[in-house]
C-alpha cells in the first residue's frame, strides 16, 4: 500500500489530541482465497514517551522528521514543511540506501539527536526529550539491518 509517511516524521492519529513520532512501519499484505488485501501499521511514540499502535487510515502527516522540532517550537507549518509533505516518504531501509546515504543519513539524525539533546537541557520540554529517543532508536535499528 502506497503512503507517504516515513520513520521519525510528525503525526497526529485520528481523534487523540497529543502529536507522536513514527517509530517503525508494518506493511503487510493478506491474501485469502477470494481477496487480497493491504495493511499499514504505524508504532508511534507521543511527546511523553509514551508507546501507541494506529492504522493508516487513521494518521495523518503533520511534517517531516527533519522539520518536527520547528513545527513542535513554533506550532506553524511552514510553505516548505507543506511542499516537502507532498513528496514520497523519504528513503530509509537498508535495500534502498547506498552505504554512503546510509552513513549521510545516520550523521543527520545524530545531529538531530545531539541537537534535541541540547534543546531538552535548556528547556526540560519532554518534547526535544522524545525527538531524541526517536532518533537514537532510528540509528540503532538501521546498524542492525546493516549488521543483516
Amino acid at each position: 500500500m502506497k503512503h507517504n509517511i516515513g520513520i521519525g516524521d510528525l503525526v497526529r492519529v485520528k481523534g487523540y489530541a497529543d502529536n507522536y513520532f513514527v517509530d517503525t512501519i508494518t506493511e503487510r499484505r493478506i491474501i485469502n482465497e477470494n481477496t487480497e488485501e493491504f495493511d499499514v501499521e504505524f508504532d508511534l511514540t507521543d511527546m511523553n514517551g509514551r508507546y501507541s499502535l494506529a492504522y493508516i487510515e487513521d494518521v495523518v502527516l503533520i511534517c517531516r522528521a527533519k522539520y518536527a522540532d520547528e513545527y513542535l517550537r513554533t506550532g506553524i507549518l511552514t510553505e516548505r514543511m507543506k511542499i516537502e509533505n507532498e513528496d514520497d516518504a523519504p528513503r530509509q531501509l537498508k535495500n534502498t540506501m547506498t552505504p554512503a546515504e546510509q552513513a549521510q543519513y545516520i550523521d543527520e539524525l545524530l545531529d538531530d539527536a545531539l541537537f534535541a539533546q541540547g534543546a531538552y537541557k535548556a528547556t526540560g520540554l519532554s518534547d526535544f526529550e522524545a525527538k531524541e529517543r526517536a532518533a537514537y532508536e532510528l540509528i540503532e535499528k538501521l546498524q542492525k539491518e546493516t549488521e543483516a
